[in-house]
């Protein structure tokens, strides 16, 4: 079994997908990453579900950090206007950091197994 492997796309996630979510501007930008992540190592089977619930996680936490100093004032408004509670909007932005984890570590998969792994050669370059 490759849990070196495992661990090492793991600890990626976790440092990549924390330093795109929090330095780049939007969330596509931890869409670009994971895709990356997912290409470099060839994600497996169950890799990008585990790599979703990991970044599903690193959003809850964000989320968390930036609510709870401020004793969610700003939640609180937007919870009213989608009709969920504080905690409903915490599930809900880690629902969306898992969907976007999974899907983009399995699209990086995806282009691991489609593209080739070898540049082609140019005529008469030798």
């Amino acid at each position: 079994m490759q849990s070196k492997g495992f661990l090492f796309f793991l600890g990626a996630v976790v440092v990549l997908g924390t330093v795109a979510t929090v330095w780049l501007p939007h969330w596509s930008g931890s869409l670009y990453v994971l895709v990356v992540v997912g290409y470099l190592f060839q994600a497996r089977r169950l890799w990008p579900l585990l790599g979703g619930a990991v970044l599903g996680l690193i959003w809850l936490g964000l989320a968390l950090i930036a609510d709870i100093p401020n004793q969610g004032i700003l939640s609180n408004r937007i919870a009213t206007l989608f009709g969920v509670s504080r905690v409903g909007l915490w599930l809900v932005t880690a629902l969306i950091g898992f969907l976007l984890g999974s899907v983009g570590i399995a699209l990086g998969g995806a282009l691991a197994r489609l593209l080739p792994q070898k540049p082609p050669r140019l005529r008469g370059s030798r």
